[in-house]
C-alpha cells in the first residue's frame, strides 16, 4: 500500500500532468510548458521557457478535488516557479550547437479569468495579437493556472527558408525542471499574421477566394473607431458555436482579408488558438476527479486593425484544418474632421465585463500591455464586447457601444454634449421610446473621445425587427448625423 507521502506526490504529479497534457481541463493558457510556439523575428529566435523546482513540487500540497481552490492553487504554482534567472543560468542549443543568448526576460501570460454577465470563462491574447474567449466554464472548474515564463532570445544561424531545427534548453540549477518546445522552423511572419505561409492559411485562403458550404455559422462585425483624420481603428469581432469546429481539435486558426471595392487586397491578419478540447485522454485514475466534463473552448475572437477612410469588403475564415466557417461583410470607414463634432458607428454587445479596480479579473492582466496595441472598449469601468449577432431575447439587455468625438479647436472652450436614442420598429416605422436627450457628462473622462456604453431594457418589447438610432448634439448648436444599427427581438 503506498505511503501517504507517495500519495501526495502522486496527486501533485497527476494534477500537473492534467495541466501539461490536457491544457484547458484546469486552464487554457497559451504560455504553459511546451504549448507556446517559438517565434522567429528578423534576427532573433524567441523561446518561451517555464522553469519549475522539483523539490518544491514534491513539498507542495495542491488539493485535487471536485472544486479547485483557485487562490491556493495559484499560490502553490507560484511557489514552484524558479525566479531570478539570468542569461548566465541558461544554455541553449540549436541542432546540438551552443548559441549565444542575447537576452532573457521574465513574463506573465496574457491570459485571465473573467466573470461577466454571461458567466465565468477565460480570455487570452493569441499569437497574432487578437483576443480569444472561451465558453462558460462547466460547474466545478474554477481555477486558472498561468505560470510565469522566461523568454530567451538568440540569433539564429543562416538556414534555408522553411527548414526546421531542434532546440535544447538547459538550466544550471540541479533541481530545475525545464518545459519548452524543442523545435522551430525558419519562417518569418508579421506579428499580426503568424499563419502566413502555413498549410492552414493556404486552406483558408482558398475558402476566402471560393466560398464553400460552412461548417460553422459565424457572426462577424467590423466597426471603425476614429483616432485621427487619416486612420481609424477597426474593431473586428467573431462569434460562433464552439461545437461547430472539430470537437478534439488541438488548434484553431482565423484568417481575415480586407479588400477594396475593386477587389484589390488591402491587408490581411491571422491568429491561432492552441487550446485542446480533449477529455478522452485523461488518465484513468483522474476521471473521477473531473467527471469527464468538456473543457472550455474558444467561441469568440476579437482583433483590431488600422484602415484609412474608404469602402471595404471584410472576409474572415475560421477553421481547424477539417471544418471551416466563412463570413463576409461590407465596411465603410468614414472620413473624420477633427474640428467637427463626430460619432462612430454603433455596435451591439452581448457580453459586458466589470473592469473596475475591485473587479474579479486576474489582477493586472487586463491592464497589461497587449500585443498589436489591442485596446479594450471601456466605458465607466465596464468593458463592452461588440458582436455581429443581432438577435436578442427579451430576457437579455440590449447593450450598445459607440464613441463621441468632441471638436479640437484651440482656444475655444468646449461645450456640453448630449445624446439622443430612438428605437424604431423596422416594419411599421413606429417609435418605441421617447427620444429625449441625455447628457454625455457621466461618460466623459477628460479627453476629446467620449466612450459611451449603456444598456436598454427590452423585456417588454414585442418580437420584431428594430432599428436603434443614435446621434450627438452639443451646446454650441452642432449635431452629428444619426447612426443606426438593426437588431431583432425574439
Amino acid at each position: 500500500m503506498p505511503s501517504n507521502s507517495y500519495k501526495t506526490v502522486k496527486r501533485i504529479w497527476l494534477l500537473w500532468t492534467l495541466l501539461v497534457s490536457c491544457g484547458p481541463i484546469v486552464a487554457i493558457t497559451p504560455v504553459t510548458f511546451a504549448q507556446e510556439p517559438i517565434r522567429v523575428q528578423t534576427n532573433q529566435v524567441l523561446v518561451p521557457v517555464v522553469v519549475m523546482d522539483k523539490e518544491r513540487m514534491r513539498k507542495s500540497s495542491i488539493p485535487v478535488r471536485e472544486t479547485v481552490d483557485t487562490q491556493r492553487m495559484e499560490s502553490s504554482v507560484e511557489e514552484m516557479v524558479i525566479r531570478g534567472l539570468t542569461a548566465a543560468d541558461f544554455m541553449i542549443l540549436e541542432d546540438g550547437k551552443k548559441r549565444a543568448i542575447q537576452s532573457v526576460t521574465y513574463e506573465q501570460s496574457l491570459f485571465w479569468d473573467v466573470r461577466d454577465n454571461r458567466g465565468h470563462h477565460t480570455e487570452y491574447i493569441g499569437e497574432g495579437g487578437g483576443k480569444w474567449s472561451s465558453v462558460e466554464w462547466p460547474p466545478g472548474l474554477v481555477g486558472v493556472i498561468t505560470p510565469p515564463h522566461y523568454l530567451i532570445a538568440y540569433a539564429p544561424p543562416e538556414s534555408p527558408e522553411g527548414s526546421c531545427h531542434q532546440i535544447t534548453v538547459r538550466v544550471s540549477r540541479p533541481s530545475a525542471l525545464v518545459y519548452a518546445r524543442n523545435e522551430y522552423c525558419n519562417t518569418h511572419h508579421s506579428a499580426s499574421d503568424p499563419l502566413n505561409g502555413s498549410s492552414l492559411s493556404m486552406q483558408m485562403e482558398s475558402i476566402i477566394a471560393a466560398p464553400a458550404e460552412n461548417d460553422a455559422n459565424i457572426s462577424l462585425l467590423a466597426i471603425g473607431l476614429f483616432r485621427n483624420s487619416e486612420v481609424a481603428r477597426v474593431h473586428i469581432a467573431l462569434d460562433w458555436r464552439w461545437e461547430s469546429i472539430k470537437e478534439k481539435s488541438a488548434a484553431m486558426g482565423v484568417l481575415g482579408m480586407v479588400f477594396k471595392k475593386d477587389g484589390s487586397l488591402v491587408m490581411r491578419f491571422s491568429d491561432i488558438s492552441k487550446g485542446k478540447r480533449e477529455t478522452d485522454r485523461i488518465q484513468p485514475e483522474s476521471r473521477g476527479v473531473f467527471n469527464e466534463r468538456p473543457a472550455p473552448a474558444p467561441n469568440r475572437y476579437e482583433t483590431q486593425v488600422n484602415l484609412p477612410p474608404g469602402e471595404y469588403d471584410v472576409r474572415v475564415v475560421l477553421g481547424d484544418g477539417t471544418r471551416f466557417g466563412r463570413a463576409e461583410i461590407p465596411l465603410t470607414v468614414d472620413s473624420y474632421d477633427t474640428k467637427q463634432l463626430a460619432i462612430s458607428a454603433v455596435s451591439l454587445c452581448k457580453q459586458i465585463s466589470d473592469v473596475s479596480p475591485n473587479s474579479h479579473k486576474l489582477p493586472g492582466a487586463w491592464t497589461a500591455t497587449q500585443p498589436q496595441s489591442y485596446v479594450p472598449l471601456v466605458s465607466k469601468d465596464r468593458e463592452f464586447k461588440p458582436t455581429g449577432n443581432t438577435l436578442f431575447k427579451t430576457s437579455e439587455t440590449l447593450n450598445v457601444y459607440f464613441e463621441v468625438y468632441e471638436p479640437s479647436q484651440e482656444g475655444e472652450p468646449q461645450g456640453t454634449v448630449d445624446l439622443q436614442f430612438r428605437i424604431v420598429d423596422a416594419k411599421t416605422g413606429a417609435l418605441l421610446n421617447d427620444p429625449r436627450s441625455m447628457s454625455a457628462a457621466p461618460y466623459w473622462k477628460g479627453s476629446a473621445i467620449i466612450p459611451i456604453g449603456r444598456g436598454f431594457d427590452i423585456s417588454k418589447v414585442p418580437k420584431s425587427t428594430y432599428r436603434l438610432d443614435v446621434r450627438a448634439t452639443d451646446s454650441k448648436g452642432r449635431s452629428t448625423d444619426w447612426r443606426s444599427v438593426n437588431f431583432s427581438v425574439e
